[in-house]
């Protein structure tokens, strides 16, 4: 060992070396000194080292096993806000504190030490739940606590994998407990099936029933909707399905929300179905999440409606067809009405298949997937998000989507515009069926009673009136649909160069399927090129 003289030397050049230094800080620095040549200057700096590095691992023991933070000076490398309240005590109060982080810790050693403590607070604070964390007896915690009460277990990693040992023992018990908190007594699992079945319309007797029940409804104004009239036939939807089995709990929070309301909107435009959650459940399903629900919510629930207007389109066609055969003059139009019906049935179902079980069942199971095996909580918020994220990116309705996101609502546009296109013209024929078998019951009547027919008077006017019929009602609907055909199919044919124009791989191959025939193909050449994708191409 140097002299004292020496030994003072490289104590003066460690002290120069950790000025205004602290904590972690502070035993990083030091812990440089220790890669000295000198075995002497280094056994000194390594004693110095052990002796610094006591307050953290003091520090670190009150985290990692009671979740306290005794830093007055801010020395540790985990930071906590004391403005932050409970509800978001998970996602903004604790942090790590990046330049306080020993160099000795590793940085997925920090963030493991900070999942530990914040899961002990969280048990304690948002749970509500003081028990002890199962596998922590107090003999364990003294045999831990005697193996590296000198340290020597943190500074010597390197040689000794005793400390990570710890760490994950203590991590995986914490997040264990947790998530057996978070699944047994807060049901987490059945809200995230709940907002699936309901939020997402998985719940499909549920949903069919519910738009059965608000289709005269929501076809009024917006600014004429009663929230507690919306409520009850939610209320009703719910005792008339498979819904009423649901837990009290979960039906308790699902409720009726209405959007802001524009001019012109109806119903349709405002109606959505919203889902509470408060206390630890909230650290998943956050605000912010909520509003991705909310949004893919409008979406699936128009695109609902559109099935629902086309199923409603076909009914009548079908119940009017035979209705309308004693007028020859409506076939063309008949048939007019079943082929761009038939368009636009094929085209929704497509998407239906492609938004239900591309996007919403194959996210859905990579999710449960991940929850599943889940080590913490913050591998569930991840998971979350990434199911978020998919469904708003694989359902066009992230940013770089919008152009597709708008022609798609214009040729759902389209297709309430046919619906009315169509009732108009069965409403006129039926009249003008009516009108025809009244002519006829005059004539029969009158014969039966030994007259004449009619006279000839009243014959002109029916002449008159067929005429009319014949050269302005029909014409003007088969215009009408002509028009109306044309701007679906050219609005369609939009949509499907801008799908193969897309980076996603699976938005591609659904412009193959809603063009399976090649209908669209043979007009635009933009869609004749194979997968006509060209905007992005990978460089290796």
């Amino acid at each position: 060992m140097y002299e004292p003289t020496q030994r003072m030397k490289y104590l003066a050049i460690l002290v120069d070396g950790c000025k205004d230094k602290k904590g972690g800080a502070l035993c990083s620095s030091v812990e440089s000194y220790t890669m000295h040549g000198d075995p002497a200057v280094k056994s000194l700096m390594k004693h110095i080292l052990k002796v610094v590095a006591l307050p953290v691992r003091s520090m670190l023991d009150k985290w990692i096993y009671e979740g306290q933070l005794e830093d007055k000076y801010h020395e540790f490398f985990v930071a906590s806000d004391p403005t932050v309240k409970e509800e978001k005590l998970w996602h903004e109060k604790y942090s790590l504190r990046k330049s306080m982080i020993p160099s000795f810790i590793k940085m997925d050693q920090a963030n493991k030490i900070l999942s530990i403590g914040k899961s002990i607070n969280f048990l304690h604070h948002v749970c509500k739940n003081n028990e002890p964390i199962k596998g922590r007896s107090e003999d364990k915690e003294e045999e831990v606590t005697d193996r590296y009460r000198d340290t020597e277990m943190l500074l010597d990693q390197d040689l000794d994998g005793s400390f990570q040992q710890v760490i994950d023992a203590v991590y995986q018990d914490t997040s264990k407990r947790l998530l057996h908190v978070l699944h047994q007594n807060f049901s987490f699992l059945e809200h995230l099936k709940a907002m699936r079945r309901y939020l997402l319309l998985g719940q499909g007797d549920f949903i069919q029933h519910l738009l059965d029940l608000l289709e005269s409804e929501l076809a009024k104004p917006a600014n004429s909707l009663y929230l507690h009239n919306l409520t009850g036939v939610l209320e009703t939807a719910i005792r008339a399905t498979n819904a009423q089995f649901d837990d009290a709990d979960i039906l308790h929070r699902l409720d009726v929300r209405l959007l802001q309301i524009s001019p012109g909107d109806t119903g349709w435009d405002v109606f959505s179905l919203d889902y509470h959650v408060d206390g630890p459940i909230s650290t998943v399903f956050t605000p912010q999440c909520k509003l991705l629900y909310l949004r893919v919510f409008n979406f699936l629930w128009r695109a609902k409606r559109m099935d629902y207007v086309l199923n409603q389109v076909w009914r009548g066609q079908m119940a009017n067809a035979k209705a309308l055969k004693p007028i020859p003059e409506l076939s063309p139009v008949l048939h007019q009405c079943h082929i761009l019906a038939a368009q636009m049935i094929h085209f929704v179902q497509q998407m239906q298949y492609y938004i239900n079980f591309e996007v919403m069942e194959c996210s859905w199971d990579e999710l449960c997937k991940k929850v599943t095996a889940a080590e913490d909580l913050d591998h569930i918020i991840a998971a979350h998000e990434v199911f978020l994220d998919t469904i708003i990116r694989r359902a066009l309705l992230d940013q770089q989507s919008r152009p597709l996101l708008t022609q798609l609502r214009a040729i759902f546009d389209l297709i309430i515009q046919f619906q009315g296109t169509q009732e108009t013209f069965f409403k006129s024929s039926l009249e003008e069926l009516t009108l025809r078998a009244s002519y006829e019951k005059q004539i029969a009547a009158k014969s039966e009673q030994g007259e004449w027919g009619l006279s000839q008077q009243e014959e002109e006017d029916e002449r008159r009136r067929k005429v009319k019929f014949m050269r302005e009602v029909i014409p003007t609907n088969r215009a009408q649909l002509k028009v109306l055909a044309k701007s679906y199919q050219d609005m369609v044919q939009k949509f499907l160069v801008s799908l193969t124009e897309h980076a996603d791989d699976n938005l591609r191959l659904l412009a193959v399927r809603l063009d399976f025939n090649e209908v669209y193909k043979a007009k635009e050449p933009k869609l004749r090129s194979p997968m006509a994708f060209k905007k992005t191409k990978k460089v290796f």
